[in-house]
């Protein structure tokens, strides 16, 4: 994630205060300047106690997330934020319940988060009860 799309990360949980929501950020080293993991105050951008935030130097999330969605060649890619080989700074939304064992399908994913909150509200209220 960048830090632009910590910010609006922060801002959508926000706007969900009441929402039963659980995000996990994953940072990992995209940009020239990612050469360790984030600072205190890249964490500090989203301080919901929902999130979970962990650095990920060898992109072990983006390559599992890569090669599902390689399995699954009709499933919709991301418009954006392609690097190395990984996708990056995008938005993954699954249903309630779903099972990482079970390799659901995302209800949502698209980027970079930073522009594309409005759409990621939409997706939200088509899958609440």
């Amino acid at each position: 994630m960048c830090l632009r799309g910590a910010s609006a990360a922060e801002k959508f949980l926000a706007s969900h205060s009441g929402a039963k929501l659980r995000v996990l950020v994953v940072w990992e080293p995209i940009l020239p300047t990612d050469f360790t993991s984030p600072s205190s105050s890249s964490l500090a951008r989203i301080a919901d106690q929902r999130a979970i935030q962990f650095w990920d130097p060898n992109h072990l999330v983006a390559q599992d997330l890569n090669s599902r969605a390689s399995a699954k060649p009709l499933q919709k890619k991301p418009d954006c934020c392609l690097s190395r080989g990984f996708y990056w700074d995008d938005v993954i939304l699954y249903t309630p319940h779903a099972q990482w064992r079970d390799d659901p399908t995302p209800a949502f994913l698209n980027g970079p988060v930073v522009h594309v909150i409005a759409a990621l509200e939409s997706a939200l209220r088509e899958i609440k009860p």
